[in-house]
C-alpha cells in the first residue's frame, strides 16, 4: 500500500518514506528537485564549494545530476570542469545548466558509470554527493576509491573530506505501524514498495529501512558513530560493527537511527542528524534512515543493547549499487539476554 503523495514533497514526523537510495537508478526530475530544493543540503555544498575550489583548479563534479554543484564550482573560479553522470536523461539539463552559466567550452560531461569513464586529465578536487542517509548506502567506497586512484592529482582534495555514520536505537510504534502494514509515501508512482521489495528479493518489509524524519524524543540512548569514512584509500565497503548503548529512558525498542554528518571542507560539516522540520535542521531528501525490527523489544532504564551492524554485498544481487545491511543483536539486563534480533536486507556471501 502506498500513501499519497503531495506536489510539494511536504513532510511529517515519523512519517515512512520509501528509500531513494535504493532507487538510484530509476531517480528522475522529481527526486533531482527534492534535492535541489533541501536547503541544509545546499547550503552546506554551496558554501563548502565556495571556500574548496581555486581560481584555475580542474575539477571533477562525480555524479553531476542537474549539474548545481559543478555550476558552482566554476563559478568559484574552476579552470575547466568533467562531469560524470549515470543518468542519461538527466545529462542534458547538467550541459543546459553550464551553458547557461557562460562557461561554455569549460567543461566536459560523460554519461556511464565512473569505473568506465577514463578522464583526459586529471583533477585537483574531485566533487562528490553520492551520500547515503547511512553515509555509505550509495556505495561511495569503491566509487571514491577508484575515481581517487585515476582522476586525482597525488596533491589533490575530496570533498566531502569525510563522513561518520551514527546509529542510535530508537522508539517509534508509529513508524513500526506503518512498515507493518507497508505503508510508506513516494514521490511519484513511479517509485513502488513492492516492486522494490521484488527486485531486491526481500519478503518481509522488515528487512528493508526506509526514510523516515525520527525525532530524538524516540532515542533510548545516546547515538555512537558507527563508521568513520576518510576518503584517503584505506575505506573498505565491506565490514561488521560492534555497538554497545546503555538505555536511558524506558520504552519499546522497533529499531535504529540512522544518520550522518560530513566534513565537506575546513568549516563547513553538513549534519543530517537534526529533527527540526520548522527551521530546517532536517534534510528534505535523506531524512533519516530507519531501520526496523520486526519483533520489538521491551527495554528498561540501564539495558544493554548490543548492535552488531554489518555491510556486505549480495550473491544474487546483479545491479552496481548492490549493498547488504545487516542489523542484529540482544538486549540485555544483569548479564542476561532478554530478548534478541536479526534482519537484513538480502542474502550476502
Amino acid at each position: 500500500m502506498t500513501l499519497n503523495t503531495c506536489p510539494d514533497f511536504k513532510y511529517k514526523f515519523e512519517e515512512v518514506w520509501l528509500p531513494v537510495s535504493e532507487n538510484i537508478l530509476a531517480w528522475e526530475q522529481d527526486f533531482h528537485q527534492l534535492m535541489l530544493d533541501d536547503q541544509i543540503r545546499m547550503a552546506a555544498y554551496k558554501k563548502a564549494i565556495q571556500e574548496a575550489v581555486k581560481p584555475g583548479m580542474v575539477v571533477l563534479d562525480l555524479g553531476t545530476g542537474t549539474g548545481i554543484l559543478g555550476l558552482w564550482a566554476l563559478q568559484a573560479g574552476a579552470k575547466y570542469l568533467y562531469a560524470i553522470d549515470v543518468n542519461a536523461d538527466v545529462i542534458p539539463k547538467a550541459i543546459a545548466a553550464f551553458e547557461g552559466g557562460g562557461f561554455a567550452g569549460k567543461f566536459q560531461v560523460f554519461h556511464g558509470l565512473s569505473y568506465d569513464i577514463n578522464l583526459p586529465n586529471q583533477v585537483d578536487l574531485i566533487i562528490s554527493e553520492i551520500i547515503g542517509n547511512l553515509g555509505d548506502n550509495e556505495d561511495f567506497i569503491p566509487i571514491l576509491n577508484d575515481a581517487r586512484t585515476r582522476f586525482l592529482k597525488q596533491d589533490g582534495r575530496m570533498l566531502p573530506r569525510s563522513v561518520r555514520s551514527q546509529l542510535v536505537p530508537v522508539s517509534t510504534a508509529k513508524v513500526h505501524r506503518q512498515v507493518a502494514a507497508q505503508q510508506c509515501r513516494t514521490l511519484n508512482k513511479n517509485y513502488s514498495l513492492p516492486e522494490l521489495m521484488q527486485r531486491l528479493a526481500i519478503k518481509s518489509p522488515f528487512n528493508l529501512y526506509y526514510d523516515v524524519i525520527i525525532p530524538r524524543s524516540c532515542y533510548l540512548s545516546e547515538p555512537k558513530v558507527a563508521k568513520h569514512f576518510l576518503f584517503d584509500g584505506s575505506d573498505q565497503p565491506v565490514y561488521a560493527t560492534e555497538l554497545a548503548y546503555v538505555v536511558t529512558a524506558e520504552g519499546v525498542l522497533t529499531g535504529f537511527k540512522g544518520s550522518f554528518a560530513a566534513e565537506l571542507s575546513d568549516s563547513v560539516v553538513l549534519d543530517i542528524s537534526g529533527d527540526d522540520i520548522a527551521a530546517r535542521t532536517t534534510s528534505d531528501s535523506w531524512k533519516h534512515c530507519y531501520l526496523p525490527l520486526q519483533n520489538p523489544l521491551n527495554v528498561m532504564r540501564g539495558d544493554e543493547i548490543h548492535l552488531r551492524y554489518e555491510r556486505s554485498y549480495p550473491s544474487l544481487r546483479n545491479s552496481p549499487f548492490r549493498q547488504c545491511y545487516r542489523w542484529s543483536g540482544t538486549v540485555q539486563r544483569q548479564g542476561d539476554v532478554m530478548g534478541a534480533f536479526s534482519q537484513s536486507t538480502g542474502n550476502s556471501e
